[in-house]
């Protein structure tokens, strides 16, 4: 950059005071870079004037005029910016460009002409519009470039207007990704020299992406809270969310108030006060039973499942019943526990249940089979009397041949000393 330029980009930086005056709300300030292809949509001219150009075109005559196309071009430049107005940013930025050129004919170009370079001090202001959640928005904008154009030592100044569109993406707090397109219409181009003219049309098109990263917030608060969600900017993990959504305590977007952010919950209307799992769904597999009421939250889908949420197939155990020893009757605390139970089952009419007794080591193969059994139909007789019908259960003795603890142990053989209730089959 010459003195010229330096000069030109910071009276564009001179205005910042003036908008941040202005600015009602909070302002940020933040750097930009940024690298592009170019498409020029017009080709170049360059003719004679008058003199003998056979020693440089060979196999033109001395009116010969050589097409020049462009061939594409590059660009890349440095930035500063300001957000104000709570989705407004102006930005100033210094741009270095090339444009290939090369002949469209037969007719040679002296190698001076291949191509032309361009340095310019770019104002432009931008507006931000959010897509969905708080991560993703869509900019539109334009602004003016000074420009300073070389082309084989000559120079010549001029200006340029340009408008596009951008879709940025939030990668964290202070950094920031786009995508931006822009058509740019300005000044022509005109180089005279002694030997030749070169003309050519300014406008054309450009692909740029571009990187932010956010340097510092000032406002009228020690506390600023940019998107007026009632969290401080310091402590916002989500710094862009939509005004007047409902957040949690860390600034994220949250509508159903599950405690799962919106953008990763798959279940975005979950009525107050339910029970939610990690994607904020109350029904995780889609049985029809509550996660906090099922007992088997990962069933197959289209499966038929008993009140609990488990399916005949899964072989689920539901309350086992503990006895003392030698005794077969129900305890107080275990008819509470078949209740709930009963409740299960009538609510399942399509379920059945295998009542399966069984016993500790204590006595004879016999009498622990007696005893398993016993215990069996006194559990089958308290869920008769509870509703469930008698044909749904099937009394099963085990003794002692299926211990689910070591016998060696009174608590092994305490365990063991149970009725475990057993869904077998669905109609």
């Amino acid at each position: 950059m010459n003195n010229n330029d330096w000069r030109s980009l910071a009276v564009l930086i001179g205005f910042f005071p003036l908008l941040s005056g202005a600015a009602e709300g909070p302002v940020t300030y933040y750097l930009s870079t940024g690298m592009a292809l170019v498409w020029p949509a017009s080709e170049a001219a360059l003719s004679d004037r008058g003199r003998d150009l056979s020693p440089l075109f060979p196999s033109a005559d001395s009116t010969a005029n050589p097409q020049l196309g462009y061939d594409g071009g590059n660009r890349m430049g440095i930035g500063v910016g300001l957000g104000f107005a709570e989705d407004w940013r102006a930005e100033v930025g210094y741009f270095g460009e090339r444009l290939g050129l090369d002949n469209t004919d037969s007719r040679g170009a002296p190698q001076a002409y291949s191509s032309l370079r361009k340095q310019s001090a770019s104002a432009s202001v931008w507006r931000d519009t959010p897509l969905g959640n708080s991560r993703v928005n869509l900019a539109i904008g334009g602004g003016v470039s000074g420009i300073r154009a070389v082309l084989a030592g000559d120079t010549q100044l001029l200006w340029e207007l340009h408008g596009g569109v951008a879709l940025g993406v939030v990668l964290t707090p202070r950094w920031l990704v786009d995508v931006s397109y822009q058509y740019f219409v300005g000044e022509d181009l005109h180089f005279q020299a002694p030997d030749y003219d070169f003309s050519s049309a300014s406008r054309g098109q450009r692909w740029q992406l571009g990187l932010r990263y956010q340097l510092f917030s000032a406002g009228r608060s020690a506390d600023l809270d940019s998107d007026g969600d009632g969290i401080s900017d310091n402590n916002d993990r989500c710094p862009n969310t939509l005004r007047a959504a409902i957040t949690d305590h860390y600034g994220c977007a949250d509508s159903d108030g599950d405690s799962v952010i919106d953008p990763i919950d798959r279940c975005p209307n979950t009525p107050a006060g339910n029970e939610v799992d990690s994607n904020g769904c109350m029904d995780s597999d889609n049985d029809g039973v509550k996660n906090s009421a099922d007992q088997c939250p990962n069933s197959a889908q289209g499966e038929r499942v008993l009140r609990n949420g488990c399916a005949a197939r899964q072989a689920v155990r539901l309350e086992g019943i503990a006895f003392g020893l030698g005794e077969t009757l129900v305890s107080d605390q275990a008819r509470e526990h078949l209740s709930r139970v009963a409740e299960v089952m009538l609510a399942s009419p399509q379920f059945r249940l295998a009542v399966q007794g069984h016993s500790d080591n204590s006595g004879s193969e016999e009498l622990n089979y007696r005893v398993s059994r016993a215990r069996a139909r006194a559990v089958r007789a308290e869920l008769i009397a509870l509703g469930v019908a008698a044909q749904r259960m099937d009394v099963q003795a085990f003794g002692a041949s299926m211990p689910i603890a070591d016998n060696n142990s009174s608590e092994g053989r305490a365990r063991n000393r149970r009725v475990s209730l057993k869904v077998i089959r669905a109609k």
